[in-house]
C-alpha cells in the first residue's frame, strides 16, 4: 500500500483525541518534539495531517516547515503506547514513509545529507575513516571472523568504534563476555554500518545495501549470535532485515539479553561491590521497539551494593534521549533540550547516575551535561557489570 493510502486510512480512524500527546495513566509529557515546539504539527496527530494535506496536494514537501516537522520526530514511538485506531501498524511508520518520499523528491536535509556522503565514503555516518574501525579494539587479541571462526561475534557499531571516549563500553562488554568463557570474535576494520540512520531519515536503498551485506557477512562467517551494546543497531538488525525477507541463519542479541542469559546460567557471576544508586533509562529501540525491559533490570539488581530506583517515565513510558533518527545531527539543540528534560528526571530520584543500554543514549547525555556544565553520573551497564566481574 502506497504511504499517502496509509495516511488515508489513518486519518479515517483518528480521532484527534490527543491521547498520542502524553503518556495518559501518568498524565505526562510524552512526545519531545510536540512538548518543544508546542504546535499541533510537531506531534503526531498533526504529522498525519500533514501527509493528508500531501496526498491532497495542499501541502508540499518543497515547503521547509513541512520538512521541518516531519524530521524533528525521534520515531521513539512513544505516540503509540496510548493510540489504539493505527490499522495495522504504527504511526512511526508512516513519518518514514513520509521522509522516504522526501528523500525521492530531492528533500534531504544539508546535516542528512553529509550523513548519507559519509555512509557512501566511509560506510559510517560519522565521517571517519574505516580504516580505523577496529581500532577499538586494538591489543585485545580478539578473533577476526573474516579470517576464521566464533560462535559470537560482537558488532561494536559506528558510534562506540570511533567515538574515543565511548570506545570504553565496547572493551568492557568483550571483557565481560569473554570472563564468561564465550567465544567471541570482531570484524574489525571489516565491520560497516547497520543502516539504520539510512532508514530512519528516508535512504531505504542505503539501508538495504548495508542490510544485505551484513546478513551474508554473518551467514558466511557461520556465527550462532551477533551481540550488540547499540539498542538502535539491534533494533535495526532483529526488526527492520527480517522486512526485506533475507534469511538469517543467526540469532540477534543485545548485551544486556547476553548478560542476563550468562548471569542465570552461571557462566558469569558478580562479586565485586559498586555501591551505587543509580536509574535506568529505556532506550526507545530496546524499549518499545523490542520489549526488552526486564534484562536490564535484571543485570543491575545482580550487581552486589548497586540500589536500582525508577524514574516516573520508565520501561514502555520512558522519555526519549532525543538522539535517535538523524536528530541530534540536523536539531541539535533539540537533541540536548530532550536528554537535559531526561536528566533532570533522573535526578529527581535521588539517584546519583544514570545508567542506560545505548550509546547514542549516552553520548546525548553527556552532550547535554557538558554544554550545561552539569556533572551528574551517565554509564551503560557494561561498564559498572565489569567493575562487578
Amino acid at each position: 500500500m502506497d504511504v499517502l493510502d496509509v495516511v488515508r486510512e489513518w486519518n479515517i480512524r483518528c480521532a484527534q483525541c490527543g491521547d498520542c500527546k502524553a503518556f495518559k495513566t501518568l498524565f505526562l509529557p510524552s512526545c519531545p518534539s510536540g512538548h518543544r515546539f508546542k504546535f499541533n504539527s510537531y506531534f503526531a496527530t498533526g504529522r498525519l495531517m500533514i501527509g493528508r494535506g500531501l496526498k491532497e496536494g495542499v501541502l508540499a514537501l518543497e515547503d521547509d516547515d513541512v520538512i521541518d516537522r516531519l524530521y524533528t520526530c525521534t520515531v521513539c514511538r512513544a505516540c503509540d503506547e496510548n493510540c489504539g485506531n493505527f490499522p495495522g501498524g504504527h504511526i512511526v511508520d508512516v513519518i518514514e514513509g513520509l521522509r522516504q518520499m522526501a528523500v525521492s523528491a530531492g528533500c534531504l536535509l544539508p546535516a542528512h545529507q553529509v550523513m548519507v556522503d559519509s555512509l557512501k565514503k566511509n560506510d559510517n555516518v560519522l565521517e571517519r575513516p574505516r580504516e580505523e574501525r577496529g581500532d577499538w579494539a586494538r591489543g585485545l587479541g580478539l578473533k577476526d571472523i573474516t579470517a576464521g571462526r566464533a560462535e559470537v561475534v560482537y558488532r561494536a557499531g559506528c558510534l562506540l568504534s570511533f567515538d574515543p571516549e565511548m570506545q570504553g563500553v565496547a572493551r568492557d562488554a568483550v571483557a565481560l563476555l569473554r570472563r564468561a568463557g564465550v567465544d567471541v570474535g570482531i570484524e574489525g576494520r571489516d565491520e560497516v554500518c547497520c543502516g539504520g540512520r539510512a532508514y530512519e531519515i528516508g535512504q531505504v536503498a542505503e539501508f538495504t545495501k548495508y542490510a544485505e551485506h551484513n546478513v551474508e557477512a554473518y551467514n558466511n562467517a557461520g556465527v550462532g549470535r551477533v551481540v550488540l551494546s547499540c539498542a538502535d543497531g539491534l533494533s535495526h538488525l532483529k526488526l527492520l532485515y527480517p522486512r526485506l525477507d533475507i534469511k538469517m541463519n543467526f540469532e540477534v542479541l543485545h548485551l544486556v539479553e547476553y548478560l542476563d542469559l550468562l548471569l542465570k546460567e552461571g557462566r558469569l557471576r558478580f562479586t565485586g561491590e559498586v555501591p551505587l544508586k543509580v536509574t535506568y533509562h529505556d532506550p526507545c529501540h530496546l524499549g518499545r521497539y523490542a520489549g526488552i525491559f526486564e534484562p536490564p533490570r535484571d543485570v543491575l539488581r545482580s550487581i552486589p551494593g548497586l540500589e536500582l530506583v525508577e524514574m516516573e517515565r520508565s520501561r514502555q513510558f520512558s522519555w526519549c534521549c532525543g538522539a535517535g533518527a538523524g536528530v541530534k545531527q540536523a536539531y541539535p539543540d533539540f537533541a540536548l533540550w530532550t536528554a537535559r528534560e531526561r536528566i533532570k528526571e533522573a535526578r529527581e530520584t535521588g539517584a546519583e547516575a544514570l545508567v542506560t543500554a545505548c550509546p547514542w543514549c549516552e553520548r546525548n547525555f553527556k552532550d547535554a551535561l557538558k554544554e550545561s556544565g552539569e556533572s551528574f553520573g551517565v554509564y551503560d551497564i557494561a561498564e559498572l557489570a565489569l567493575r562487578a566481574v
